[in-house]
């Protein structure tokens, strides 16, 4: 509760600070140069963009997609206000939830989802009550879920002080592969295929050990329960960039980012260019590669910006149609170990399906973008109804999502794999000349949303000290 309480007066003083900045800004304001340019319109970067405008400077945000969000994606179709990319707003995520009061953005509970959860396993169907003694089940242990597999390894191992403790010295021997490591406490080969299957993460031969408990020591430290804004979390993206204003251009594409003496200059692929004297780069490193960069970079940033690793997720969205009678289905969730992935459902007050989410990580989702829309779609819309058959001929397909395949992310969010956390994480957020970095993969004392949020403020606070 303490720690909470200072995130939320870091917040309430930051945006206060506001009212008493500058008098005046560095540059007098045209449409192609600026005191600041923020690249990135998702949370990190709106929150930076505001920030700094508030302390009077001129700022001008490159967006490289038609709508802002980045990462924070609303679906409003069917009646259900759906998301497709950020989804939880942690009782832990204090400068969010300040930030959400201060915007009139009430938080709402994240909707009625089933209660019962049901295995697909090995192309079986099999009831939570029916796995210990079903013959799918080749468990040491046969009363654990197949869901509960990885957590209960993780518990078993040790323990960080602070999140930020997964650099040190002390827990470099844990800067290994997560399969290594779980080998070398007896795992077995089946349990590790079950944690494999809907891993948050590419695999767990590519994630390292350090950073799997570094995420288990977050969820500890967040709280239980969790929330959403009300109407969709794109609300709160959408109320950070109205107080931003016409500083936002979309669809500006950064291909050269290059320093000078004085300033920075940033070139975008339809040729426009602007100029600024420093800027802040939100950007994945996954897709920030893609981008040549002329500067004072150092090796160790330039290395973190070119190998890291982020995680493949793709999303299929389906609702139930108004007309159809799934009144005699019994609501439930599905684990499956295939292409599938985890399903979602959520229900109405009557506890009838009104909508489902089928959630594939890793493996399985990179197998399924290496494929069409179309084709990947029918492969998740096939397995739905092979082990939901009471719903076939009754869903919309009403969403899909690669975060994967899309552009600008490659990828839903950033892990590290074996070796990159003692090389990599103690660069990420470091300021280049005069390049600034957020999002969140710079910052690693809170998860989620938050992080972004964060390193958003963060970066512009140390922005502002240098000008």
């Amino acid at each position: 509760m303490q720690r909470r309480q200072i995130i939320k007066g870091l917040a309430a003083s930051s945006l206060l600070l506001g009212a008493g900045g500058m008098s005046a800004p560095l540059w007098a304001k045209g449409d192609n140069n600026a005191d600041v340019i923020v690249i990135g319109a998702g949370l990190a970067g709106l929150t930076s963009a505001r920030y700094l405008k508030q302390q009077g400077y001129n700022v001008l945000v490159l967006e490289a997609r038609e709508r802002i969000g980045g990462r924070i994606l609303t679906l409003n179709s069917h009646g259900v206000n759906a998301e497709a990319g950020g989804l939880q707003i942690g009782q832990g995520y204090g400068l969010m939830r300040t930030y959400a009061e201060q915007l009139g953005l009430p938080l709402v509970s994240l909707g009625n989802y089933a209660k019962q959860n049901t295995f697909v396993i090995n192309g079986q169907r099999i009831s939570a009550d029916d796995w210990p003694a079903h013959e799918q089940n080749k468990l040491e242990d046969k009363n654990i879920l197949p869901s509960s597999l990885y957590y209960a390894a993780l518990a078993a191992g040790p323990k960080y002080t602070l999140p930020s403790d997964w650099t040190s010295a002390k827990y470099a021997p844990l800067d290994i592969s997560l399969q290594a490591y779980f080998q070398k406490q007896n795992i077995s080969p089946e349990a590790l295929r079950l944690m494999d299957a809907n891993l948050n993460a590419l695999s767990l031969h590519d994630l390292s050990a350090a950073d799997a408990f570094y995420r288990l020591s977050l969820a500890r430290v967040g709280g239980r329960g969790a929330q959403k804004v009300a109407g969709g979390n794109s609300r709160f993206t959408q109320a950070l960039a109205d107080d931003i204003g016409d500083g936002i251009h979309r669809q500006k594409v950064v291909s050269h980012i290059t320093e000078g003496a004085n300033n920075v200059n940033v070139r975008c692929e339809d040729g426009s260019e602007y100029s600024a004297k420093r800027i802040v780069i939100t950007t994945p490193f996954s897709a920030l590669k893609d981008v040549i960069i002329q500067g004072d970079i150092s090796a160790s940033k330039r290395r973190a910006i070119n190998e890291a690793v982020y995680t493949p997720v793709t999303q299929v969205h389906f609702a139930v149609k108004k007309q159809a009678d799934v009144s005699m289905l019994a609501a439930t969730n599905l684990w499956t170990d295939n292409s599938l992935g985890r399903v979602f459902s959520q229900v109405d007050d009557a506890g009838r399906l009104t909508y489902l989410t089928s959630w594939i990580n890793g493996q399985q989702a990179k197998a399924l973008d290496k494929l069409t829309v179309k084709e990947a779609v029918n492969i998740v819309k096939g397995a739905l109804n092979t082990y939901y058959p009471g719903l076939k001929g009754k869903t919309d397909v009403v969403h899909h999502q690669s975060w994967g395949n899309e552009r600008f992310s490659k990828g839903a969010y950033i892990q590290f794999a074996p070796g990159q956390v003692q090389a990599l994480v103690p660069h990420m957020a470091s300021v280049e000349g005069k390049l600034h970095f957020a999002g969140e993969h710079t910052e690693f004392m809170h998860s989620g949303m938050e992080s972004a949020i964060v390193s958003g403020l963060r970066a512009a606070q140390e922005l502002s000290d240098r000008l």
